[in-house]
């Protein structure tokens, strides 16, 4: 089996200061946004590598020839309606929205905080596949540990799950917040044993990260390395990971898989 990495982001508005008890306006949230994506789509773009965006409908409506333009070279799936707040009709009323703009149908879907959802809703709603588990445990967050750790079909609901990475053992968390904070090397070798093990690697950060996040109140952890700094480091990480596999967006990954079968 041909080993792919999985380059997905969660294209949101900035809310995370909220989370902090620190106000940013509805712009403001846009603007870190674009600001991180222009970076990154320049980055993509340098190397030719396709990438899947889980984008809300909040972001898209604010920015639709964007994500329209965005939609040529990458993967467009939906993060729901909004990245605070959810209900259950945001499934089928993102996608719609996200549909609308792209002209693509929307196969894929996150929750927001990888919050835990039934995945026969998630099916009903019309998506293939959905990615909202980190199978490992965040502090406050969740507690995954237990759940499957690679990707495969529920039997109820006849959806495809696909896990974000961890490594093999130990799961160890490769998502966003682990690359910020721990050395390159050491985090390179985790993904390097994941496809190892997996065949694939599925890797989820944001386009935010790449803007400048110093001046807001968050803490440490969250703003470590960003801007400048975490671009040039994101784009080691692109090279050295280009040495041991390519890169696909989730539905190519998905598709190849089938007809290999």
């Amino acid at each position: 089996m041909e080993k792919k990495i999985l380059l997905t982001f969660d294209l949101e508005e900035f809310d995370l200061p909220f989370e902090f008890g620190c106000p940013i306006s509805d712009q403001d949230q846009i603007n870190v946004t674009n600001n991180g994506l222009k970076r990154l789509t320049g980055l993509l773009a340098k190397y030719n590598i396709p990438a899947t965006f889980f984008t809300t409908a909040f972001y898209a409506e604010k920015n639709k020839e964007l994500i329209k333009s965005l939609s040529l070279t990458h993967e467009i799936a939906s993060h729901s309606n909004q990245h605070s707040g959810f209900k259950q009709t945001d499934l089928l009323d993102s996608k719609s929205k996200i549909e609308g703009i792209t002209g693509k149908q929307v196969y894929g879907f996150r929750m927001p905080r990888f919050q835990k959802i039934d995945m026969a809703i998630i099916k009903a709603a019309g998506y293939r596949y959905d990615s909202s588990i980190n199978p490992t445990f965040i502090p406050g967050r969740y507690n995954n540990i237990f759940t499957r750790r690679k990707m495969y079909r529920d039997i109820s609901s006849n959806l495809i799950e696909i896990p974000v990475s961890v490594s093999p053992v130990i799961r160890f968390p490769l998502f966003w917040l682990s690359f910020k904070n721990i050395s390159l090397p050491i985090y390179l070798h985790m993904c390097k044993m994941a496809i190892q093990k997996d065949f694939y690697l599925n890797l989820c950060f944001h386009p935010w990260e790449f803007d400048d996040l110093d001046s807001f109140n968050v803490p440490r952890y969250v703003k470590n390395i960003s801007g400048k700094l975490y671009f040039e480091r994101f784009e080691k990480m692109i090279e050295r990971l280009l040495e041991i596999a390519d890169f696909s967006t989730i539905s190519d990954f998905l598709e190849s898989l089938a007809s290999s079968c």
